[in-house]
């Protein structure tokens, strides 16, 4: 008898675990009662300040950088490209962007809800189509993405994050891989439109590019010269890994979401995303204390301002590269070869200014690494201009 009690009890378990449904995301709003403190500080996210070369305030970047209708011609952020506004936008934005959406994985980083999708359909979902799957996207950014249903406890649940970060070897505190699972370069694989790191290889510029080399991806291809192109995301984290705060063993956490006093906590950490430049002295001055908050803020816009210039010297060589190219495509007078090789200059130089640009911190997370993907790319794309002559 009891072992027949025993076999009707696995299989009605059996029965229930594969009726059950994967958990529903808790909304932001229904955490507001139980921790006002942090709840107050995550709604911040959608106050608009600029910083020197940063911040939240919307801007055209094809207005302000009209070079970027050249360099991405033929793809998406050529129609339309605007500076991000903080994660409670996220899924507004993604929703609205006039760019061309390839699939419903597009959504990954936008929306827990996605998470959800993905445990009921499985990968099958990544191929949906982006409006197909719209209507069941309604939470943006918020609580489940860190901490799923548990506040308080860091819960990584980007799956493509976790399937990427074993190809490194190494461990990461759980305060920077909770950043780190959108703040990252990545792409969509062709077939099945899945999410997928390029860090077979690493993290640098040129181990990114022997990757999708080595596997012959390419986002598309310029049209006025025939170059199988790569865009870049927004490659915070593998930046980060040699900078100089990562050298101090500090995460995104450390400098991001600073120790902040609250109505109800004595002591939290603030939910507010933003520059550490609008909370410098929580956020920094804790460590640099020989600094005031105007004098660190003059070094970082210092830092900034150099990366900028360099950044500005590698476009006007990518133009002349571009223009070169454009015109041999249209009549030709170099052999094949030479202009094959002058693509793939193009291919490089392109990708390592892009690498910069588009990280989040205007070259600051990484000095060095910022100057010396911007070198590259000038020298790679001279190189390419001096192929062509």
């Amino acid at each position: 008898m009891r072992t027949r009690i025993l076999a009707i009890s696995l299989i009605f378990s059996l029965i229930l675990v594969g009726c059950s449904k994967p958990e529903s995301v808790i909304p932001a709003a229904e955490w507001e009662d139980d921790h006002p403190d942090v709840y107050e500080t995550y709604m911040r996210n959608s106050e608009m300040e600029a910083t020197t070369f940063g911040g939240s305030v919307p801007i055209d970047y094809l207005e302000k950088y009209p070079e970027l209708k050249v360099f991405y011609e033929g793809y998406g952020f050529s129609i339309e490209y605007l500076r991000a506004r903080g994660h409670v936008y996220a899924l507004e934005d993604v929703i609205h962007t006039e760019r061309p959406k390839s699939a419903a994985s597009c959504f990954a980083c936008k929306s827990p809800d996605y998470l959800m999708l993905l445990e009921e359909e499985g990968v099958k979902a990544n191929k949906m189509t982006f409006d197909e799957v719209t209507p069941m996207m309604q939470n943006t950014i918020s609580c489940y993405d860190c901490h799923k249903n548990t506040p308080g406890v860091i819960n990584v649940s980007r799956g493509h994050f976790l399937t990427g970060v074993v190809q490194l070897k190494k461990e990461y505190k759980p305060t920077e891989q909770v950043c780190a699972q959108c703040h990252v370069e990545y792409y969509q694989d062709p077939d099945t439109k899945e999410i997928v790191l390029p860090w077979q290889n690493g993290v640098d510029t040129d181990d990114m590019l022997a990757y999708f080399d080595g596997i012959g991806y390419s986002d598309w291809t310029h049209p006025s010269t025939g170059t199988q192109m790569l865009k870049v995301q927004h490659p915070e984290f593998e930046t980060y890994q040699s900078g100089l705060h990562a050298k101090f063993n500090l995460t995104c956490v450390d400098c991001h979401m600073p120790e902040t006093e609250g109505t109800v906590l004595e002591s939290f950490k603030s939910h507010h995303w933003t520059s550490p430049l609008k909370t410098i002295e929580s956020s920094c001055l804790g460590c640099h204390q020989d600094e005031t908050a105007s004098s660190l803020t003059a070094k970082v816009e210092g830092v900034q301002k150099q990366v900028e210039d360099k950044m500005n010297e590698g476009t006007t060589a990518l133009l002349e590269l571009i223009e070169m190219l454009k015109a041999q495509t249209s009549s030709q007078t170099v052999s094949d070869q030479i202009l094959e090789e002058a693509r793939n200059k193009h291919r490089i130089a392109q990708f390592k200014w892009d690498f910069v640009f588009v990280e989040n911190s205007e070259g600051f997370h990484n000095r060095e690494l910022a100057l010396q993907n911007l070198q590259e790319a000038i020298d790679t794309a001279k190189e390419g201009i001096e192929l062509l002559k």
